[in-house]
């Protein structure tokens, strides 16, 4: 059997007519000029692989005029085939500016040694809070939320469901994160019941430690536990007195004040009354916090 050869594969004049044409049709495309002088692809290209430049354009064209990252139309939310040039003429998946500056917004998650911040929380930040239609109450919080980040002091923010706790809390800790500081935030229930099931194992321990130290800390909802005597005396306990003795700043969410606090941390899920056990746990939290009300309309109600 005889060998293809590709030197007898031939071009009908047809098909060389074609090329010809879309040699000129690219040599005045803009997408395709920028693209040369963006990437610094030789000229030669433009008449030595037309059809791969015509093929770059039309997986292009969705980017084309458009407005943001939430009206992408390629395949990869974010992301474009671009032509590189390093001695051959290659495709790469690249970023578009949108996707880079989005990127680079969220770059700061790499900081949070222990999460359970919503996806949604990772770009809320103290300046991009709208304070105009704000009432008094509020703005008087988020001045004092602020100076408390930007002092590394703690805070323990208590008031009613939806009315934007978590939310400052989550701005305070993208902040410290920005800043390159290891910090954590978890949502104390989901903690509870997370560390729990490591408990077999002892992998329990890795977060512990990770909570302990980390450089600034947020404990979100907390008094919405199950108590149990572990989580309250062998998680929580050395948890506030590794943060307290070491004086790093710790800030905590909750519904419940302080002395409803107390009260959830007399009584474990066994119904155990221990009143000095929980009187440890509040001292503590006192002790290292400011303690600030926030209370309003459901923020989340008029989204």
């Amino acid at each position: 059997m005889e060998k293809a050869s590709f030197e007898s594969i031939s071009t009908t004049d047809r098909q060389k007519e074609e090329t010809e044409q879309l040699i000129e049709q690219l040599r005045e495309n803009p997408a395709i000029q920028y693209l040369f002088k963006r990437n610094e692809i030789p000229a030669r290209f433009l008449e030595t692989s037309p059809w791969r430049l015509k093929q770059w354009l039309i997986d292009f064209s969705p980017c084309q005029g458009c407005r943001g990252i939430e009206f992408c139309k390629q395949k990869k939310r974010g992301y474009f085939n671009n032509l590189t040039y390093d001695g051959l003429l290659k495709n790469e998946i690249t970023p578009c500016r949108y996707m880079k500056a989005e990127l680079k917004a969220l770059a700061h998650r790499e900081q949070y040694i222990v999460s359970d911040l919503p996806e949604r929380l990772l770009s809320a930040s103290f300046r991009n809070i709208e304070t105009s239609h704000e009432e008094e109450d509020y703005l008087l919080i988020l001045h004092q939320a602020m100076q408390h980040s930007n002092e590394y002091r703690s805070l323990y923010l208590h008031g009613t469901m939806g009315s934007g706790k978590t939310y400052l809390a989550a701005c305070a800790c993208n902040e410290h994160a920005r800043n390159g500081e290891k910090v954590a935030f978890i949502h104390y229930p989901t903690f509870c019941t997370r560390m729990a099931s490591m408990y077999t194992s002892g992998e329990y321990r890795d977060d512990l430690k990770r909570m302990q130290y980390a450089e600034f800390v947020v404990i979100d909802d907390i008094g919405a536990e199950s108590v149990t005597e572990w989580n309250r005396d062998s998680i929580l306990l050395p948890i506030l007195n590794a943060r307290y003795e070491a004086g790093l700043p710790t800030w905590f969410t909750s519904n419940c004040d302080i002395p409803s606090l107390r009260i959830h941390y007399t009584f474990s899920n066994r119904g155990k009354q221990e009143e000095l056990k929980a009187a440890r746990i509040i001292e503590r939290i006192t002790s290292m916090c400011t303690v600030a009300v926030l209370t309003g309309e459901d923020r989340r109600k008029k989204k």
